[in-house]
């Protein structure tokens, strides 16, 4: 059962565009030591109004903010379910209340059906951005949001709060291949705590289209983000636009690479990383985007060749609307 806004309706999906590049990486497939686990269950769960499917997932909340949980199980069976932070009041059988911790920090909840494998929400607790001071937290550099949203679209309003990283935090399980550390700013290297924006849809949609990656045939065990969250005065140090999703937690830029070497993996076999390669990627996620079971994950797509200080790679964004571009 795959009932989350995020993902699909139908376990059919039209014939790949890309046959011959899967082809060509058949034989390398054939001796993977073990297949791809898309990390999904036989069962949802509804957290503050989003349903997910996956046995481990990370939200990001408010101090003090109350949040419903609802299981979503076949049959009537019990369900255990505990907290290592936060209030919990237990509503019926399958239904929840949750208030998180007056602190920022990490709160994890454990939901079990019975007879069903286990999924772990790791839910952390945001610091206010009211709490940012002459644009640092704790002396770590934030900037400054545009003071109006473009073209007056809510989703970039500043963000609410900040999801505090200590080091300790860097290996957290937010999806069955990703972690928190994976798309934190390249900022500050040095200096702890950082904290960073994401956003829970960005998540999914790199989680369905890493699985419909290993469908067509490239095994990779989870992508390479060469950017993901940047604060406003990073993204302004480097030159990019203002109103850049990375700024808000919605952006990545990804690209596969299983043999280690930073860089693109040679997905097409001729011998090179270049933006052939990417353009696969690419075109793997644009045929998601055709099919009826992902409309809601629409956003934006850039396809970006290489430069001497990296390889190629492809934009993701969680915006809700189509953009596309290209940068040779």
């Amino acid at each position: 059962m795959h009932c989350l806004p995020w993902n699909e309706e139908s376990d059919l999906l039209k014939p790949t565009l890309l046959l011959a590049a899967a082809l060509v990486l058949l034989p390398v497939l054939a001796v993977a030591e073990t297949p791809f686990d898309s990390g999904r269950l036989d069962y949802a769960v509804q957290f503050n109004g989003k349903r997910i499917d996956w046995h481990t997932f990370a939200f990001f909340v408010l101090p003090g903010q109350a949040v419903g949980i609802r299981v979503l199980a076949p049959g009537n069976g019990p369900v255990s379910i505990d907290q290592s932070g936060g209030g919990l009041t237990r509503i019926d059988d399958r239904r929840w209340d949750w208030v998180a911790p007056d602190e920022a920090g990490l709160s994890t909840i454990r939901i079990q059906p019975e007879g069903r494998a286990a999924m772990t929400l790791n839910v952390l607790t945001m610091v206010p951005s009211s709490q940012i001071e002459n644009g640092s937290l704790d002396g770590f550099r934030i900037g400054e949001y545009p003071a109006e949203p473009l073209r007056g679209n809510l989703i970039y309003l500043p963000p609410p709060g900040k999801i505090q990283v200590s080091q300790d935090l860097l290996d957290l399980p937010i999806s069955p291949h990703f972690t928190l550390g994976q798309f934190l700013c390249k900022q500050q290297p040095d200096h702890w705590p950082k904290y960073m924006v994401l956003r829970e849809a960005l998540i999914a949609k790199l989680e369905i289209i890493l699985a419909e990656v290993n469908r067509r045939g490239i095994r990779a065990d989870s992508f390479e983000i060469l950017s993901g969250h940047r604060t406003p005065w990073y993204n302004q140090a480097i030159g990019n636009g203002r109103f850049s999703r990375h700024v808000w937690g919605g952006a990545a830029d990804i690209f596969i690479d299983t043999n280690g070497d930073g860089r693109m993996d040679d997905l097409n076999g001729d011998g090179k990383s270049d933006i052939r390669d990417a353009q696969i990627l690419m075109d793997i996620i644009e045929d998601l985007y055709e099919t009826r079971r992902y409309q809601r994950l629409h956003g934006g797509l850039g396809l970006y060749g290489p430069r001497p200080h990296r390889g190629p790679f492809v934009h993701v964004d969680a915006r809700g609307h189509e953009a596309r571009w290209a940068v040779p």
